[in-house]
């Protein structure tokens, strides 16, 4: 650390043993003989890489969009990044050229962590768990959903009050399903009888006539205009945002 600095070693260790003291904790710990980080000076180390990444953009303030390069790395669930990124990629990857746009998909869970741990620039959520501490939501877009079934089926009560489900995937400690209570007020022996954070999923099983599932509307805009699915609740606008983290 020293030779990357240009400086000698004790100056390193006193640097060290000052922004600990300013941080009033320890940023290294002895492993026989080597110096490892502690649990919160990898927090620090995280950190101080996105404060560098920042000010590595700087450089770039003046450059213009067809110049700027390197990757972004964005998150979303596989119906996110099948439906909607496209939308959003279009115009970026026609204004950014040289710009690599990695996206990777998988649950909220794992995509926040990502995130968290600076692998990820940016996410796309729908519903999240509990938001760690150092992300924030920086947009929010309402987005219509439609609660529906299969147009064959909209008058069978056993596949009106099987529901399919998808937050209890993504967040183990949810608990609540506000869709499941709004049509138990109407069909009291509702319940969830599968469950998966895949949306294209929940299509396909819609279609096959095995339940309902409240989905959203770029998806299943087609679906409706052709008459293979029904809204079970035409006059009720669902609207649920969707977060840019």
């Amino acid at each position: 650390a020293a030779q990357r600095l240009c400086v000698q070693q004790p100056v390193v260790s006193k640097m060290i043993k000052s922004l600990e003291s300013q941080l009033g904790k320890a940023l290294f710990k002895k492993v026989g003989r080597k110096n490892i980080l502690t649990d919160f000076g990898q927090l620090v180390f995280r950190h101080s890489q996105a404060i560098f990444e920042e000010v590595d953009k700087i450089d770039q303030l003046e450059q213009k969009p067809e110049d700027l390069k390197g990757a972004q790395n964005l998150g979303a669930s596989k119906p996110l990044a099948a439906h909607f990124l496209p939308e959003v990629l279009d115009p970026l990857m026609n204004l950014y050229p040289l710009v690599n746009w990695n996206v990777y998909t998988s649950t909220a869970s794992q995509l926040l962590e990502m995130i968290s741990n600076g692998k990820l620039e940016i996410g796309f959520f729908f519903h999240i768990p509990q938001l760690p501490s150092n992300l924030e939501i920086i947009e929010k877009v309402p987005t219509r959903f439609h609660l529906v079934i299969k147009a064959e089926r909209k008058n069978d009560l056993n596949v009106i009050q099987s529901f399919i489900g998808s937050r209890e995937i993504d967040d183990l400690e949810n608990h609540k399903f506000p869709t499941v209570d709004f049509m138990r007020k109407r069909y009291p022996k509702t319940r969830i009888i599968f469950s998966s954070n895949h949306l294209g999923l929940h299509r396909r099983l819609v279609l096959k006539g095995k339940g309902v599932s409240i989905l959203p509307r770029f998806m299943i805009q087609k679906d409706l205009a052709q008459k293979k699915l029904s809204d079970l609740y035409p006059k009720e606008k669902f609207i649920f945002d969707l977060k840019v983290i």
